[in-house]
């Protein structure tokens, strides 16, 4: 079920933090924002996106909130979707376009990765 979000679409800027590494370990490298910069209207979740920096736009997937599979705090969490990015930005911008779901928990690190993958298709069918 795709949860839209009000107003639309939601746009915030962001640093970029030095993070754990686990998505690039998985296969799902992040960008992680400073949470200071998260908008407080911005509930928890996986969110469809673009992202803007250096003059470059990407689709993108957005985690905001805790990781329970890694028994971790809250983090925001920015996917560039089929880039790879060689060198952090100091700064991203952020434009929220929906929630795809919660954030759940996962009883092994291959079935989060499997739900990123399908996060991932969604993402690109609701960019299109």
């Amino acid at each position: 079920m795709l949860l839209r979000l009000s107003p639309l679409p939601l746009s915030f800027s962001a640093r970029v933090v030095k993070g754990a590494g686990r998505g690039r370990t998985i296969g799902s490298p992040t960008l992680n924002l400073r949470l200071r910069d998260v908008p407080t209207t911005l509930p928890e979740g996986i969110f469809a996106c673009r992202a803007q920096w250096s003059r470059q736009d990407a689709p993108a997937a957005l985690h905001f909130g805790p990781r329970p599979v890694f028994k971790a705090d809250r983090a925001c969490e920015l996917h560039i979707i089929d880039r790879t990015i060689a060198r952090p930005p100091r700064t991203v911008t952020v434009t929220v376009i929906a929630r795809l779901r919660a954030v759940r928990n996962f009883r092994t690190v291959e079935l989060l990765k499997r739900q990123i993958v399908k996060d991932i298709k969604q993402v690109k069918r609701i960019l299109k």
